[in-house]
């Protein structure tokens, strides 16, 4: 046996998906909302049997590996590892590819870079700048000690001399890990004289830095961060997210801000549940790795032109998430006159606003709304259309009939016309978006964004349906019953060749439970077996059911389909040689043959 089938064995699925998504039981299996796509109705199966799970939704299914493969986006060695020590067992067969190996090499760099900033800012005398500004800026030693906070010396050759030097890392590997820039044959480091943020994944490892600069008035940007590499990804990356994911999934929201020091400031002032994007904007990347954790989003971005526009981009990237947007309530905290500009100034100065401006969020829509009539004037033609023109699209992807109706009616009021004549209006603006006609501060609907097909599902003839339904019933008998029923039909044609294939694995097996027999399959028949047995139209009466007796019923109905099936391409056979001009003396005994075909098939 192989170890990787032997780690497979020793692990249990439920137990690892269990332990990262709330999983409900239905049935013989478990069901949660799928974590790979936003749906609001749960379509993601796992099952013990099968050691497998399914998703009915959008069709990602596998097994433990694959599972942390896709969720946690670990390699196949790393995944393979990870299961291997929770199950106790030593590797010794697996060997590593080299990118695996490489991946590892990147990972063990990055986290020595991030100890060797940890140190130059608690210990080394020239990190003692660093600590001054953050005693100024009010950051404690508990956010310090959390978030792993560093300093890289103002030196050109710090790092390059630690890693390459001392550690006897290559330049090559150091330069792909984003930590130091090579010109002319000569190598430097990227971060010089900075304060030192570890920039984590989900699972906490360091795969990038983002460095402020401490000096004022200098002519470097303030804000560098790591160039994109192979395992730094700026669209995919949450600031905070993995070290206040238990406060996260403890509240199930999150509040988005854009800066470091948002996250610092909020988590001193006991708001946990805060993250920060590198920018002002929401990935498809970041909904899905929220909606892991949280069902509500609180939206705390600049209320700049930039952070406006990012307000509106996260409608349509959240669209189908099953993600609530709202945003900070800063009205009366953080005024046009106020100095109190971002999350970091309102939690610094004042904690208790900046935790009531989060309680007391309002929706996107709502948010989206107040801006307009400030932006332009309700009482003008001119701002009327204007405000009409900046809210269709937005209001246009309110999935909700009852609330797109009361913005309607709240819109309609304020600009004080008929709510008819605000419907039509939105709806004419969407329209000649769609034709072509360019109108400022409209997005485009969602159907034209990259990615977004319609397919039609394939049509399944009724003699499969009944063939899958009676092996999802096969499964669901005891083991003996199951081989005995087994026994009975292994000799049928199955047009699903899957069945035939796993009919004769099972009534060849010694084995004494459906489990042990699974573990045996090929993936090919596995895959395809377990997706029957995972099917939630199938699951959800099956503890109505006396199983023993609908398998009899629906066995009887099987042999009738077939029949009719059979009788079906004889008459096509049939219908073929009665086309013919001429009618040999074969064909004449063909069409005799297959008539009596079907006598015989009518008497079964």
């Amino acid at each position: 046996m192989s170890q990787i089938k032997t780690v497979k064995d020793a692990s249990d699925i439920v137990s690892v998906i269990g332990s990262r998504i709330e999983l409900q039981r239905a049935g013989s299996s478990l069901k949660a909302n799928c974590p790979f796509h936003g749906e609001k109705s749960p379509s993601f199966f796992v099952n013990e049997v099968m050691q497998r799970y399914k998703c009915f939704g959008c069709g990602e299914s596998g097994d433990v590996i694959n599972f942390l493969e896709k969720y946690d986006g670990m390699t196949f060695a790393e995944a393979l590892q990870t299961l291997a020590d929770q199950a106790g067992i030593k590797l010794e067969q697996f060997v590593k590819s080299d990118k695996d190996q490489d991946r590892e090499k990147l990972l063990e760099i990055l986290d020595l870079t991030r100890q060797y900033y940890v140190y130059l800012l608690a210990e080394h005398e020239a990190g003692q700048v660093g600590r001054d500004y953050l005693k100024q800026r009010g950051t404690n030693s508990e956010s310090i000690k959390l978030f792993q906070l560093g300093y890289s010396l103002d030196k050109w050759d710090g790092l390059v001399n630690y890693l390459h030097k001392k550690k006897k890392y290559s330049l090559d590997l150091i330069e792909r890990a984003g930590l130091i820039i090579g010109k002319g044959g000569r190598y430097y480091d990227r971060f010089r004289g900075r304060l030192m943020f570890p920039l984590k994944n989900h699972r906490g490892q360091v795969v990038g830095f983002s460095g402020r600069v401490l000096v004022k008035d200098v002519k470097e940007a303030k804000y560098i961060n790591s160039p994109e590499t192979e395992l730094y990804h700026k669209s995919e990356m949450l600031f905070g997210f993995s070290e206040l994911y238990q406060d996260i999934r403890k509240t199930k929201e999150v509040v988005v801000c854009e800066g470091e020091f948002d996250v610092l400031s909020s988590a001193q002032a006991h708001v946990n549940n805060v993250v920060a994007v590198k920018g002002s904007v929401l990935t498809e990347e970041h909904v899905k790795l929220i909606s892991r954790a949280a069902g509500k989003v609180i939206l705390a971005l600049d209320r700049d032109s930039a952070g406006i526009e990012a307000t509106k981009r996260a409608i349509t990237i959240a669209k189908g998430s099953g993600l609530e947007l709202r945003v900070a309530n800063l009205e009366g905290v953080s005024g046009d006159s106020s100095e109190l500009k971002d999350p970091d100034d309102i939690a610094r100065s004042d904690p208790k606003a900046w935790r009531e401006a989060v309680k007391s969020s309002v929706s996107v829509y709502e948010f989206l709304l107040q801006v307009a009539i400030k932006k332009f004037d309700p009482e003008s033609p001119e701002g009327k259309r204007e405000i009409i023109d900046d809210l269709a699209n937005v209001f246009s992807q309110i999935h909700h009939s009852v609330e797109k109706d009361f913005y309607v009616k709240k819109l309609a009021a304020i600009l004080g016309v008929k709510k008819e004549l605000v419907e039509d209006d939105l709806k004419k603006t969407i329209l000649a978006k769609k034709k072509g006609v360019v109108r400022r501060d409209v997005a485009p609907p969602p159907e034209e964004y990259p990615g977004y097909t319609e397919t039609k599902p394939k049509k399944v003839s009724t003699l499969e349906k009944i063939e899958k339904y009676l092996l999802f019933l096969l499964l669901n008998l005891k083991i003996q019953q199951l081989k005995d029923k087994a026994l009975e039909i292994v000799n049928f044609t199955f047009s699903v060749n899957e069945i035939n294939l796993f009919l004769r694995i099972v009534v060849d097996s010694k084995k004494v439970s459906l489990k042990d027999i699974m573990a045996d399959l090929p993936d090919d028949i596995k895959v395809n077996i377990s997706d029957i047995y995972l099917n939630p139209k199938y699951l959800k009466h099956i503890e109505d059911l006396n199983v023993a007796e609908e398998w009899d019923t629906i066995l009887k109905r099987y042999k009738k389909e077939m029949v009719k099936s059979e009788i079906k391409k004889i008459t096509k056979e049939l219908d073929e040689l009665a086309k013919k001009n001429k009618v040999s003396d074969e064909d004449e005994m063909k069409q005799l043959e297959l008539l009596q075909k079907i006598v015989e098939l009518k008497r079964k």
